[in-house]
């Protein structure tokens, strides 16, 4: 019966502990959900903190990676208009936040 008690009394001032570290939620705590999306170049800003693809705006931030289809690093300068593009996003609360842009110069058709 002692043991039990015993067992009891840590599960009790361990739980606080656990509950409050967040310790197994690490990965649900904070994540966003990824959207892919691809067309054509209409605009990149003056400021190069936004780019407009078919219409849609997208936010470019210090963070976002610029490739070409080869993985090669690219720099936003490199992005022209019309250019082909793959991007992948997350929801922003104003529009959606760039974390990759992916140049294709071929696509093999």
């Amino acid at each position: 019966m002692k043991t039990g008690r015993t067992a009891l009394t840590i599960v009790i001032a361990l739980l606080p502990i656990l509950l409050s570290s967040g310790i197994g939620f690490a990965q649900t705590k904070g994540a966003k959900e990824t959207i892919f999306f691809s067309g054509i170049v209409k605009n990149v800003s003056w400021d190069h903190k936004s780019i407009i693809v078919n219409d849609r705006s997208f936010f470019i931030s210090q963070d976002t990676k610029i490739i070409d289809h080869k993985g090669n690093r690219l720099k936003i300068d490199d992005i022209e208009k019309n250019a082909d593009v793959g991007i992948d996003a997350i929801k922003h609360p104003n529009g959606f936040m760039i974390k990759e842009i992916v140049v294709i110069t071929n696509r093999g058709v």
